[in-house]
């Protein structure tokens, strides 16, 4: 009856950890494919950024990004370890570098068509904590991507006047640590002998959306963009492993079911002035449509493992706003540089060492340059500054109060090649 007991404390605490650390929204940007492209941008990256946009092509393109995003994350929790003679906790930090790929080929068709292929990952991110340090019972690692496929076709209706719309298709990975307490009726207590080690191993899911754009250049030196890209519903499949010392260990099959947000983006490019662009983007993501998220656990080693479970989460939208200028004046060369801000989506007292983002002004400069009529290269770089995150009021409580730091730097390699 004892071990029975155990087993479901350890449930109802694992049903606080599992689903909201899955929903993490991660160290996003206010761009895919560089800085320089948007909604008004006559790119490949418009398979993300507006389907309709690649209709403004004039050729056949092949359009690449790789964008290596470098992060360093620190966790001063707050209090005294009372398991290690009062003492300050150590501080707990991870560096990582995520590279983020945008691949797009474009063909322009006869009858006023185009066609677009995009592969690209909107969100992803990875933390790699130490596994026993001050952050465990609010998560020590995890890694999570979405890799999107993105078919678009388009029309031009008028020579101003281009319509777009494309189906995405999308593929989610999540794999992540973290611990939590058995004695439900103190959850401070952090003693080894009442601590449950969890692992959601290798999930994987896949989902179907689409998206939507309308592109307009009325004038040689005016275009607007405005796009659509609807949510897309996940289960997402897999193991969970919860290793203990009084309740033994269990093993689970288990469904994560969440979704992805809904996204505007609404883009201005027009040039003031001989060899000058101006650039201004605004991207609204609908992170509060999110009221709860369900887990799933069936067909475990003990009964009383398989159940459901439902989370809320208090996401919030956010608005992210990036404005470029660009420079063509030098032979074959395009500079550019500019400022984008990126707020949070998280309330703090929902942040925890896994479910964290921070309020990010963006300073970034690019440089293109054409090694040939077809073929121009492209070299950026972002620099975040972020502001810190103290948390005083956790509902991770106690191990998610404390002051969270992040260091993150970004740089893109361009390819666009035209045939």
């Amino acid at each position: 009856m004892k071990r029975c007991k155990f087993v479901v404390v350890l449930l109802v605490a694992v049903s606080f950890i599992l689903p909201a650390a899955a929903f993490a929204n991660g160290y996003t940007s206010p761009w895919l494919g560089g800085p320089l492209q948007g909604p008004a941008v006559a790119s490949g990256a418009g398979v993300y950024w507006n389907p309709a946009a690649i209709g403004a092509i004039d050729s056949h393109s092949l359009f690449f990004t790789l964008e290596p995003t470098y992060e360093y994350v620190s966790f001063q929790r707050a209090g005294l370890n009372p398991y290690n003679g009062d003492q300050p906790y150590n501080k707990a930090s991870f560096h990582t570098w995520a590279p983020l790929p945008t691949l797009a080929l474009t063909f322009k068709l006869p009858a006023n068509f185009s066609l677009g292929l995009g592969i690209y990952s909107p969100f992803a991110r990875t933390a790699y904590y130490p596994k026993d340090g001050a952050e465990r019972f609010n998560g020590s690692q995890e890694t999570m991507a979405f890799v999107n496929v993105t078919p678009v076709v388009t029309y031009k209706i008028v020579p101003s006047l281009i319509i777009g719309a494309g189906l995405n298709y999308s593929t989610m990975y999540l794999d992540e640590y973290q611990s939590t307490t058995l004695d439900f009726a103190n959850p401070a207590d952090e003693n080894p002998l009442y601590e449950a080690k969890v692992h959601i191993n290798g999930n994987m899911g896949s989902s179907y959306g689409w998206t939507a754009g309308i592109y307009y250049k009325p004038t040689p030196t005016f275009a607007m963009g405005v796009a659509y890209i609807a949510s897309t519903e996940y289960t997402i499949e897999g193991n969970t492993d919860i290793s203990t010392q009084l309740a033994g260990n269990i093993t689970a099959k288990s469904k994560l079911f969440l979704t992805m947000p809904q996204i505007i983006n609404i883009g201005l490019h027009f040039l003031p002035a001989k060899d000058w662009i101006v650039d201004l983007t605004e991207q609204w993501i609908n992170w509060s449509q999110y009221k709860n998220i369900h887990l799933q656990l069936y067909n475990a080693s003990n009964p009383l493992a398989d159940r459901d479970m439902y989370i809320l989460t208090g996401f919030e939208d956010v608005l992210n706003s990036k404005l470029w200028f660009g420079y063509k004046g030098f032979k074959k060369w395009l500079l550019a540089g500019g400022v984008a801000y990126d707020p949070s989506g998280i309330p703090l007292d929902n942040m925890y060492s896994l479910n964290l983002e921070f309020n990010k002004l963006e300073v970034f400069a690019e440089v293109n340059y054409q090694v040939a009529p077809s073929t121009t290269i492209g070299l950026g770089y972002d620099h975040s500054i972020t502001e810190d995150n103290t948390v005083t009021n956790s509902l991770a409580q106690p191990s998610g109060n404390g002051v969270y730091k992040a260091n993150i730097e970004k740089i893109t390699l361009l390819v666009n090649y035209k045939f």
